[in-house]
């Protein structure tokens, strides 16, 4: 689960007690997420432009945000986000009416 207050939480259905495993995604209000089916890789995306990427552990790589000048990265405030089910792939939707398909993938030449 994800909350608006940041967090995201892993929970086993089997024992819905208390979460697995949680950690703060942002520092601010959280308004999407996305869990990939096999890759270990949560997406979570903030409305200043921002989309951050985690491990299954909380720990945080990947970044993309907004970049400004001609060459600058293009994302407005995110309002959804979702993995391709077998491929690095994640499509993010903003306010702009844009969606924006972001890889993971490494290129063959």
């Amino acid at each position: 689960t994800a909350s608006l207050g940041g967090v995201v939480k892993f929970w086993d259905l089997r024992n819905t007690k208390s979460p697995l495993r949680s950690f703060a995604a942002h520092d601010e209000e959280l308004v999407a997420s996305a869990v990939h089916n096999y890759a270990p890789v949560v997406a979570a995306g903030v409305q200043s432009q921002q989309i951050r990427f985690f491990d299954l552990e909380g720990k945080s790589g990947s970044l993309i945000r907004f970049h400004d000048g001609f060459l600058g990265q293009r994302i407005g405030p995110v309002t959804c986000l979702a993995f391709h089910p077998l491929r690095q792939l994640l499509a993010a939707g903003a306010t702009d009416q844009i969606i924006s398909v972001y890889s993971g993938e490494t290129r063959k030449r």
